[in-house]
């Protein structure tokens, strides 16, 4: 049996066991998180018929949602699994220029959940509504692959987080130099601290955003093409209109408004779903993690094959 955690933190599978076999009809419910517990758009949905306290994660509010079944596997292959939610009539509301305020089908039309976290939660009730208790165990764990938009509901397509070994070369055996293995997530610049973090200002669109720069260093320009293969992503914030959005950046430099002051200019590869608002839309840059070149065009780890090679 899986380890079961009550409401307080404390180790339930043995009073859970003793439950089941005391009762030929348990209660048993699913818990969903989608995205990230600290995201405020992070959904949390249930199957029970009211809302469900489990303190450790929070309230969970009963929705239309149901998956396919999860199996136990033994090996390295990933499992799929789809969830399937219909938010309901009033979600269906009119489009909007803020990602606070658009309606999850709109979200997901726009790729906003791919690669979201996903949770899923099987809760054992001695009454119902009751999951503090006994508590919940961790039924399935993966990510958002794709979200399409069904028929009066959104389908989420999972795989499980064993999914990254699918790598030709183990990640965490290879620094960050690798860039096709590597796990490295936001790279500063060279002689940056931090990320820089800009403000969007005009004439900023869907896919050209002209910004100044906030931190590390305020106003800075930076050298042309310097995050050229890297990506940015919006912060949320107070009036921000893009909080979540990302792309990948294909070049970047400087831009003169006609007064004789000097901007950072982006050029991205896929556009955002509406213009930035100037003022309130702040994003972080990220470069491409270093890549160090030898004779062959690749300097990894010592004995690690080329990484198009490896098998």
């Amino acid at each position: 049996m899986r380890r079961v955690i009550s409401g307080d933190g404390s180790d339930s599978t043995v009073a859970t066991q003793s439950y089941l076999n005391s009762t030929d009809r348990p209660i048993l419910r699913d818990l969903y998180i989608i995205g990230t517990p600290e995201d405020p758009k992070a959904l949390y949905l249930t199957n029970h018929e009211a809302p469900v306290l489990y303190s450790p994660y929070g309230m969970f509010w009963p929705a239309v949602v149901k998956r396919a079944g999860v199996e136990a596997k033994i090996g390295l292959d990933a499992q799929a699994l789809a969830i399937t939610w219909s938010p309901g009539a009033s979600a269906q509301a009119s489009k909007t220029s803020s990602t606070s305020t658009a309606s999850p089908y709109q979200l997901a039309a726009q790729h906003f959940y791919d690669n979201w976290p996903v949770l899923i939660l099987r809760c054992f009730m001695p009454t119902p509504g009751d999951a503090d208790t006994l508590g919940c165990a961790v039924w399935f764990g993966g990510r958002v692959q794709n979200c399409k938009v069904g028929r009066n509901s959104l389908i989420f397509n999972t795989k499980s987080y064993i999914d990254v070994l699918k790598q030709k070369v183990p990640s965490t055996v290879v620094e960050v130099t690798n860039t096709l293995a590597s796990t490295a997530a936001v790279t500063p610049p060279a002689g940056d601290a931090s990320v820089p973090i800009f403000n969007c200002i005009r004439p900023s669109t869907e896919t050209y955003i002209v910004a100044d720069c906030l931190s590390p260093v305020a106003n800075k320009i930076y050298s042309g093409n310097e995050f050229s293969g890297g990506y940015m992503v919006f912060l949320s914030g107070p009036g921000a209109t893009l909080a979540g959005a990302w792309s990948a950046i294909g070049q970047n430099g400087r831009w003169e408004d006609g007064n004789g002051n000097w901007h950072s200019e982006f050029t991205l590869y896929s556009p955002l779903p509406w213009p930035p608002t100037p003022g309130l839309d702040t994003f972080y840059v990220s470069t491409t993690p270093p890549l160090n070149l030898d004779d062959e065009g690749y300097y990894g780890f010592p004995f690690v094959p080329l990484p198009q090679a490896a098998v």
